[in-house]
């Protein structure tokens, strides 16, 4: 068996040489030739490693190719597509069947289903890739992680975080500062806008509501905030509002990065651009039509981690919609819409999508945040945060013209629909933030049945697995 405890010691030289390995360039005239090469290359040897895993072998043959059919991303749309419920099983039965092998690698959990989180096993090489990802990810912009300052969230959501500095941050090297703000341990926002202005950091990044939450209160309290040359907020989509607060308060370095917790950040937006490129050396992002049948340019991502060949991720279905084009190639994105699966459930049992709601509500620039609760078949709760520079005495106004084009919308007399005005939106208990939820039951007509479901986690990354394997890295 492989010696997996000598790789968990070696992670960070492992971590290291995959730094070495990745494209750390932003997509140009240079480099299109070689990523679209190593995307190619490596596509051929994930399919091989996969043939020789029972749960892949049987995809190949229920599809009648082998690995000489996969030599590019386009290839892959002659494979099966890959659910989380699919991963979940896979995964808990790898784990539970040999636990030993397993021992020393690491698990990304993510929000899941029903009580059920999934776990995705990452082995040390793997996870070295997912570390090399964030801080190559990190320094499109001009960064440099390895002499530059970042601040972070804690990378344990679940309480207090031992602050230290390893003798190699002394010299100055892979400097980091936790904030104080947890999940469990809320401290006031003056506190973490004193955090960031005694720090001074050169890259930040945190939930995007936590990074709103500050935005907001100094905009509003008029105070003085550094602002860092880089950030990114992550957790949730951004749209318009959201990004326009953000960089009027921390600046223009905003680098804006899709991912998920079960793949790594692969859909990255680089200050000054106005596209996303796909981190098309580590990543295939294919997009499917609408009945999930083929290529489209427009529809559903589906995302292959080219670097994870020992559990792999195979046509991972994300419930993300993109807008892209191809050039030379490689896949470019316009633009992303997140979180697909989230709807408003009606009692004739049709549904209204996360998009149609926020093609009213994203579109309101009075709004910078909310999140729309359906308690039951009729009863909505519209929670919203004003704009700073939104007068109060607007707030009945802005209520009215959500009223009627949300009710022309939902084409449903029954709804009724309570607006609320918060200061902040509360984050769930895994610090994200889901726009829509349900508590309605789909079919349980008359008293509603709460479904429990955790649904549409995508998010913007560095998810929970790049931000704590980031901060390791620095230790």
């Amino acid at each position: 068996m492989h010696n997996y405890e000598l790789d968990h010691k070696l992670e960070h030289v492992l971590t290291l040489r995959a730094y070495a390995d990745v494209e750390r360039k932003p997509v140009n005239s240079k480099n299109y030739q070689r990523i679209l090469e190593k995307q190619n290359e490596r596509v051929h040897e994930l399919m091989k490693a996969a043939y020789e895993i029972p749960f892949y072998r049987a995809r190949f043959e229920e599809t009648g190719t082998t690995p000489d059919d996969y030599h590019c991303a386009e290839d892959l749309y002659k494979f099966p597509l890959l659910t989380k419920d699919q991963v979940r099983d896979w995964m808990d039965e790898e784990a539970a069947k040999d636990p030993e092998k397993y021992k020393y690698w690491h698990v990304s959990p993510t929000s899941g289903s029903t009580g059920r989180p999934l776990r995705v096993l990452i082995s040390p090489r793997e996870y070295a890739y997912v570390t090399a990802n964030w801080l190559r990810t990190m320094g499109y912009g001009g960064f440099n992680p390895f002499t530059g300052k970042t601040m972070c969230r804690p990378n344990s959501l679940h309480g207090p975080v031992k602050e230290y500095d390893s003798p190699i941050q002394k010299l100055g090297i892979l400097r980091r500062k936790y904030m104080s703000d947890t999940i469990k341990q809320r401290v006031d926002t003056q506190t973490l806008v004193d955090e960031i202005n005694a720090y001074k950091p050169d890259y930040l990044y945190n939930h995007k509501n936590l990074l709103m939450r500050i935005a907001k209160y100094v905009k509003e309290n008029d105070l003085y905030i550094h602002q860092p040359s880089f950030y990114t907020p992550f957790g949730e989509m951004l749209d318009e509002p959201s990004r326009a607060l953000l960089m009027d308060v921390f600046g223009p370095g905003l680098i804006d990065a899709y991912g998920m917790g079960e793949t790594g950040s692969c859909v990255i937006r680089i200050p000054g651009k106005k596209y996303y490129q796909v981190n098309s050396d580590l990543f295939v992002v294919n997009v499917y039509n609408k009945d999930l049948t083929g290529p489209a340019m427009k529809g559903m991502m589906v995302i292959t981690p080219l670097y994870k060949t020992e559990l792999p991720l195979i046509n991972y279905t994300s419930f993300d919609q993109a807008d892209s084009y191809m050039k030379k190639g490689l896949r470019f994105v316009r633009g992303v819409q997140g979180r697909m699966n989230d709807v408003i459930h009606h009692r004739d049992g049709s549904v209204t999508e996360w998009g149609n709601i926020s093609g009213i509500v994203n579109y309101i620039p009075e709004i910078i945040s909310y999140r729309m609760v359906q308690e039951t078949y009729d009863d909505l709760t519209l929670m919203m945060v004003r704009n700073p520079e939104t007068p109060v005495e607007k707030q009945e106004e802005i209520e009215k013209v959500l009223e009627e084009k949300l009710m022309a919308m939902f084409k449903d007399p029954n709804f009724k629909i309570t607006y609320q005005w918060l200061d902040e939106i509360p984050v769930d208990p895994n610090g994200k933030l889901r726009v829509i939820i349900s508590n309605v039951k789909p079919g349980a007509i008359g008293e509603p049945e709460h479904a429990g479901e955790d649904v549409g986690s995508a998010e913007i990354a560095p998810n929970d697995t790049e931000a704590e394997a980031a901060a390791e890295a620095e230790e």
